[in-house]
C-alpha cells in the first residue's frame, strides 16, 4: 500500500479503496454558509413553536403603571391634549369645559399623585393611585388592558377612557353663553336638556374649584357667581346645581320698591277700614293682630285687647314705617315679591276728629314682579286666586325677552297672543 502525497489517503495497488464496499461512492459536506442557514432556521423554528406552545410574556416596554402615571401628569401639568384623550365620552356631558384657559384660573387643582398599587392579570392591569390637591385626598383606580400588533411586537397598554367629576346645572331660560373661570361658553355646546322646564347642562370639570355664572344676564338682571367644586375624584360623580338664577340688579329692586310703594300708597288713601283688594284692613272686633315687637324705641304692641277693636266708622290710615322687601327668583324674568310693613287706622267722628286709640296692623303684600316683553319691570298683586305665565321670544331672533303674566286662570285662548297684549 502506497500513500498518496497530496491527498494523504492510502492507495490499494489493484485500484481497490481501502475504505470497504461503499468506498466508491464520493463523501458529501457541506459548505460553512449551509451549516449556518440551517442553524438559523432550526432556531427560528423553535422560536415558533415556543410561541404557538407558550403564553405571551408582558414586555417591560408596555408598563401599565408608567401609562397611568404619564396621564395623571398632564392633569397635574395641565396638558389637556393628553387628557382629552383619556377622558371618557359621555353621552349626557359635554367636555367643552375641557380646555386650557379654564384649567388655568382654576383654584384646588390636583397638585399630586402617588401610585399605590399594581395589579397585573390576563391582559388587564389596575392602577391605584391616591390623588391630593393640598386639602383633600382621595383614592382613585385606573383600569388598562393590553394588546400587540403580532406575536413579535411588543405589548402596548390601553388607558380605559376616564370618569371625571360632572356638574347638572340649572340654567335659566333665554340665556345663551355661561363664563366658566371668566372664559365663554355657548349653551348649545353643552349637552342641553330640553325636555326640562327649566333648561339643564352637564358639563365635565377636572378636579378643581371653578366660577360659572351667566355671560349676558340683560337689563335689570344680575347674574350669581356659583362655585362649582370638583374633589379630586377620577370616577362616577355628579352634583346638581340650581343657584344659576338671574337676580333683579340694584335698579331693579329700585322699580320693584317704587312700585310696590306707589300701591300701598294708594292703599292708604281709603277711608275706610276695611280695604279692597290691598293686603291689610281692619275687620271684626278682635280680628286685628298686634304687630311684632319693636325696638325699644318703637311703640311696641298694644297693651290690651281693647285696642284691638275695629273701629266704627270713618277714618285715616298712616304708614308707620317703609315696608321691608324682600325678592327672591322664581324663574326666569320672574321673581317674588314679599313687602312687610306695620299700618295705623284712627277712626274719626263726624267733624274728622280723630279717636284717642287708633288699630295698628301688619302688612303682608304678596306680588311678583316680572320683566314684559318690552324689556320693562311690571308688579301683579297675588291676591287673586291665581296666575299663570308664558315666555315670549324676538320674532326675528327667536331669544326669550320676556314673559306675560296672566292672573285669571283660563284667560288665555289659541285666539289670544299674551306676548302680543301685554308688550
Amino acid at each position: 500500500m502506497t500513500r498518496d502525497v497530496a491527498s494523504g489517503d492510502s492507495v490499494d495497488p489493484s485500484g481497490a479503496s481501502a475504505g470497504g464496499p461503499h468506498a466508491d461512492r464520493p463523501r458529501q459536506r457541506l459548505s460553512p454558509r449551509t451549516r449556518r442557514v440551517l442553524a438559523i432556521g432550526l432556531a427560528l423554528a423553535l422560536v415558533v413553536a415556543l410561541t404557538m406552545g407558550l403564553p405571551r410574556l408582558i414586555s417591560t416596554t408596555g408598563d401599565p403603571e408608567q401609562v397611568a402615571t404619564d396621564f395623571l401628569q398632564a392633569i397635574v401639568d395641565g396638558d389637556m391634549e393628553q387628557v382629552r384623550a383619556h377622558v371618557e365620552d359621555a353621552p349626557d356631558a359635554s367636555d367643552a369645559a375641557l380646555t386650557a384657559e379654564i384649567l388655568e384660573s382654576a383654584t384646588g387643582r390636583l397638585e399630586y399623585f402617588t401610585v399605590d398599587d399594581v395589579d397585573v392579570s390576563a391582559g388587564t392591569a389596575t392602577v391605584t393611585v391616591t390623588l391630593g390637591n393640598g386639602d383633600r385626598t382621595s383614592t382613585a383606580r385606573l383600569d388598562l388592558t393590553s394588546r400587540s400588533d403580532s406575536a413579535f411586537a411588543p405589548v402596548r397598554w390601553d388607558l380605559a377612557p376616564v370618569h371625571l367629576p360632572e356638574f347638572l346645572i340649572d340654567v335659566p331660560v333665554g340665556v345663551q353663553e355661561v363664563l366658566i373661570n371668566g372664559e365663554p361658553v355657548s349653551v348649545t355646546d353643552l349637552v342641553s336638556m330640553e325636555s326640562s322646564y327649566s333648561p339643564q347642562v352637564a358639563l365635565q370639570l377636572l378636579p378643581g374649584t371653578y366660577e360659572i355664572t351667566v355671560a349676558d344676564p340683560g337689563p335689570w338682571q344680575e347674574a350669581p357667581r356659583v362655585a362649582l367644586e370638583a374633589p379630586p375624584v377620577l370616577g362616577t360623580w355628579r352634583k346638581p346645581i340650581h343657584d344659576l338664577q338671574l337676580d333683579l340688579d340694584e335698579a331693579g329692586r329700585q322699580q320693584v320698591q317704587e312700585r310696590m310703594g306707589a300701591e300701598l300708597e294708594e292703599c292708604l288713601r281709603s277711608t275706610s277700614s276695611l280695604v279692597e283688594d290691598c293686603p291689610f284692613a281692619v275687620s271684626e272686633p278682635g280680628d286685628g293682630e298686634p304687630p311684632p315687637p319693636e325696638s325699644p324705641e318703637g311703640p311696641g304692641e298694644p297693651e290690651d285687647e281693647e285696642t284691638l277693636r275695629a273701629p266704627d266708622g270713618p277714618g285715616t290710615w298712616t304708614l308707620r314705617e317703609p315696608p321691608e322687601i324682600d325678592v327672591h327668583p322664581m324663574g326666569s324674568f320672574l321673581w317674588s315679591v314679599s313687602a312687610t310693613a306695620v299700618a295705623e287706622f284712627t277712626a274719626t267722628d263726624a267733624e274728622g276728629v280723630g279717636e284717642e286709640s287708633a288699630e295698628r296692623v301688619r302688612i303682608d303684600a304678596e306680588s311678583i314682579a316680572y320683566i314684559g316683553p318690552d324689556g320693562q319691570i311690571r308688579l301683579e298683586s297675588m291676591s287673586s286666586s291665581g296666575f299663570g305665565y308664558t315666555y315670549c321670544t324676538d320674532s326675528e331672533t327667536g331669544i326669550v325677552n320676556g314673559i306675560a303674566v296672566s292672573t285669571m286662570a283660563g284667560e288665555w285662548n289659541e285666539d289670544t297672543d299674551p306676548c302680543a297684549a301685554g308688550s
